[in-house]
């Protein structure tokens, strides 16, 4: 009789290559999670591949001022958890910008992925605008 390996769930994460998100990162990867790393410049998501094993975690290219490149990040997704911030202000990088509209930008393509499933966590926050 042949059985079924059950994929673990997928994980995307958007911002996962920050200094938060390295260690939401290592703590998934630890318990079996599928992770998939959503970065402006996948390059920078490099040095958390090691703390997986081989395949368990990609890094994918997305922005939040892009809203098709953070549609095709979260599809397939199980859970999306977004944690891009900022700390000062620079260039197009604005506190609207990234804490409101980019974190409306991630919920909404979670919530397009999740359509029909139970429940999809995003947890970051959500500046005043």
């Amino acid at each position: 009789m042949t059985s079924v390996t059950q994929m673990p769930p997928l994980v995307t994460i958007i911002g996962g290559s920050g200094f938060i998100g390295r260690h939401v990162v290592r703590a998934l990867a630890k318990r079996g999670y599928r992770i998939r790393v959503v970065a402006r410049n996948p390059n920078t998501a490099h040095h958390l591949q090691p703390l997986g094993n081989v395949g368990q975690i990609l890094a994918v290219r997305g922005n939040l001022r892009d809203r098709d490149s953070i549609d095709r990040a979260v599809q397939g997704a199980d859970c999306v958890v977004n944690l891009v911030g900022i700390l000062s202000e620079g260039g197009q990088q604005t506190f609207r910008a990234v804490q409101a509209f980019g974190a409306r930008v991630a919920a909404e393509a979670a919530r397009a992925e999740a359509e029909g499933r139970k429940a999809v966590a995003i947890p970051g926050d959500i500046a005043d605008a």
